[in-house]
């Protein structure tokens, strides 16, 4: 999935304004060529339970996906953060994922984003994540 560095320092803002609580948001943009992120759209994270979980309302979706289409855009992904944890996919992860989705990680420690990765559902076999390239491209691919 290709993403640009501006975009990459968004989600990491986010991630650090929410801080000890998990962001979340959408990846817009299209699944042409193992998917390019055009823009990042944060959303509100509706749970207040924990800090280590992440949920968007069924109306922000589809105002965003609203928008999206007006903007010929799909939304190729869901990013979030994950406080003091790899950025690696956690059992509610797995439960909630769709397929044909990306899904950004963000790990945060101590406030601080450290590392990212992609990861995506496999379409065959038992149901689990695969880790996907993470290209950071100049904005002029855009």
């Amino acid at each position: 999935m290709k993403i640009t560095d501006a975009q990459l320092k968004q989600i990491y803002a986010h991630a650090k304004e929410t801080y000890p609580h998990e962001c979340c948001g959408f990846l817009l943009g299209s699944f042409d060529n193992g998917g390019l992120v055009r823009q990042v759209k944060p959303a509100t994270n509706q749970n207040r339970d924990r800090t280590d979980r992440f949920d968007i309302s069924a109306e922000e979706f589809a105002q965003t996906q609203f928008a999206a289409d007006d903007a010929w855009l799909d939304i190729i992904g869901i990013y979030h953060s994950h406080p003091n944890w790899p950025p690696i996919p956690s059992h509610t992860d797995m439960e909630n994922a769709w397929e044909d989705v990306y899904y950004l990680i963000a790990s945060v420690h101590e406030g601080v984003p450290l590392n990212t990765n992609i990861w995506q559902l496999v379409d065959e076999g038992l149901r689990r994540f695969e880790r996907v390239a993470l290209e950071i491209v100049d904005e002029s691919a855009l």
